[in-house]
């Protein structure tokens, strides 16, 4: 019963995710790549309403499009994460109570390690070396037992 009550709290959310996912399926793709920021403008808008609601989303939303003019320099500028851990967004972008589809969650949290050990992969193939974690250990035994990586040198140290 709370997670529907919570459901139905984050409608007002969820349809203003909606119109921004809209917004940048149909317009968006119009402009081009003209904001001086990463991630854009659009994609800064629906990450904002999606971690901090649509009131105080909109309102970070209208300052950030307010920094993005001609005299700004630019740069990185991502989306600060909620400071609760209530609620999950699904891979459409719906914010929707933390454990009400459990199933879906677990296939996330898979899929979402499965990505990151990609990308230490690739790190790894390309040389460098971010910081050891208990999951990269297992990481790296995958890694050795590969005959491509096998081969190759030996992954240098941040020590040095």
């Amino acid at each position: 019963m709370r997670s529907f009550a919570r459901f139905v709290l984050l409608l007002p959310r969820n349809a203003g995710v909606l119109v921004l996912r809209g917004y940048r399926a149909a317009i968006s793709p119009l402009y081009g790549d003209v904001c001086r920021y990463y991630p854009s403008c659009s994609a800064y808008g629906l990450g904002s309403v999606q971690q901090r609601g649509l009131v105080v989303g909109s309102v970070l939303t209208a300052w950030r499009i307010v920094r993005c003019n001609p005299w700004t320099p630019g740069g990185i500028d991502e989306v600060r994460s909620a400071r609760h851990d209530r609620d999950r967004i699904t891979t459409f972008g719906w914010v929707v109570p933390r454990g009400m589809f459990p199933k879906a969650e677990a296939r996330a949290a898979a899929a979402r390690e499965a990505h990151r050990l990609e990308h230490v992969a690739i790190d790894r193939a390309a040389g460098g070396s971010p910081a050891p974690e208990a999951s990269d250990l297992i990481a790296d035994a995958r890694f050795i037992a590969e005959p491509a990586l096998a081969t190759s040198a030996p992954i240098p140290s941040r020590k040095d």
